[in-house]
């Protein structure tokens, strides 16, 4: 279990904890969500008593949240979004688009994807700093992290090598359950937030079903790639909900 949890690390962080590879790393994603979480609650904390709390200080806070999340990954998720994006704009079959996401350059819709999402993030971190929708915060990193626990447990691999065959198993409907408990802290917040909270965390579990899909017709299943996009998309609609479901302080 431990081996699992530090290979879980790794994998979704720069972070170099351990060398004994798990097996069964994937129910441990959401739980790593929670070092996200963390740190865009760091960041906003800073930034409300920096007085970053709304306007083009907001912003800056948000860009650096954004920024901050990208580089503890390492860029990961962001070029899995890419890779994505330019896999679902080529023609082709399937064996063409898993040729041109596996290929090191990103085309125009690898890099549309990446500015639409980076701005969409940015600008909803910046309105929920400037609310009482804090819980999104920490909401978005772990469920966007549960997504990809969903899609690489219901999914085949699109093919035998790469990260998705080595990590993806298929999870019973119990191992599931298991593998999101760590999304139940979110309830602790404050009972005035549980409505919106609820609201979010149904939607990002629903998004953890529905974003893989178009994906996994595509390209004939699960890859490296498409988790990471899952993660990033699942994380933004999150982030956008409590956005506009937040109200001012």
């Amino acid at each position: 279990m431990l081996a699992d949890l530090l290979t879980a690390v790794r994998l979704l962080t720069v972070v170099p904890l351990g060398r004994v590879e798990g097996g069964r790393a994937l129910r441990f994603f959401p739980l790593v969500g929670w070092m996200y979480g963390g740190l865009w609650l760091g960041i906003a904390w800073v930034a409300r008593e920096a007085g970053l709390a709304d306007g083009l200080g907001a912003l800056l806070a948000g860009t650096i949240a954004v920024v901050a999340s990208g580089m503890l990954s390492g860029l990961m998720h962001w070029d899995g979004l890419a890779d994505c994006a330019d896999g679902v704009g080529v023609r082709g079959d399937a064996a063409r688009r898993l040729e041109v996401m596996r290929s090191s350059t990103i085309g125009a819709f690898g890099v549309t994807a990446i500015v639409f999402v980076a701005l969409l993030q940015t600008v909803a971190f910046a309105v929920v700093l400037g609310s009482d929708a804090w819980w999104g915060l920490a909401a978005a990193p772990v469920l966007g992290r549960a997504g990809a626990t969903l899609a690489a447990g219901l999914r085949e691999p699109a093919r035998r090598d790469g990260l998705g065959a080595r990590y993806s198993a298929r999870m019973s409907v119990p191992e599931l359950l298991v593998a999101t408990v760590p999304v139940l802290p979110l309830l602790g917040w404050r009972p005035e937030s549980h409505t919106a909270l609820a609201m979010a965390t149904a939607l990002g579990l629903l998004l953890a079903f529905v974003v893989p899909v178009p994906f996994v017709r595509r390209f004939g299943g699960i890859t490296g790639d498409v988790l990471g996009a899952t993660i990033i998309l699942t994380e933004t609609a999150v982030l956008v909900a409590a956005a506009v479901i937040g109200g001012p302080l």
